[in-house]
C-alpha cells in the first residue's frame, strides 16, 4: 500500500507485523514515517534517503500507541472523583481532614 508522495521519511521500520487498524489492510510489513506522520506502508522504501533511520523489527509486531486496551470511562471517572488520594498525606491530622472533605462531597450511598 504505497503513498503517493515525494516526502523522504524520517524513519522506516520493515520486517515486521504492523497492525494498520484499517479493515481492509489489517497489516503491513513496513511503514514510512515523516515528522511524526506515516506517509507509507509495505512498499516503505520509496521514502528512503540518505538520513532516514532505518529499523529491522525481525519480524516483531508494531501496535498503535493510542489505543488503551481495556477502559471503563463510567467507572474509571467515579473512581476518580470519589477515591481518596493518600499519597503525599503530610499527617495523621491532614488525613483526617481530608476523609471528613471526602465524606462531604460523596454522594449517599457510596
Amino acid at each position: 500500500m504505497k503513498t503517493e508522495t515525494t516526502a523522504i521519511a524520517d524513519l522506516i521500520v520493515h520486517n515486521g507485523k504492523i497492525s494498520t487498524l484499517d479493515p481492509s489492510h489489517p497489516e503491513a510489513s513496513s511503514m514510512a514515517i515523516k515528522d511524526g506522520q506515516i506517509i507509507g506502508l509495505d512498499d516503505a522504501e520509496f521514502a528512503r534517503g540518505p538520513q532516514t533511520r532505518v529499523i529491522d523489527l525481525k519480524g516483531r509486531r508494531v501496535i498503535p500507541g493510542l489505543n488503551d486496551s481495556h477502559l471503563h470511562l463510567i467507572r474509571g471517572g467515579l473512581n476518580y472523583n470519589l477515591e481518596l488520594r493518600w499519597d503525599g498525606v503530610p499527617s495523621l491530622a491532614d488525613a483526617l481532614r481530608m476523609l471528613r472533605e471526602q465524606v462531604a462531597r460523596t454522594p449517599a450511598p457510596q
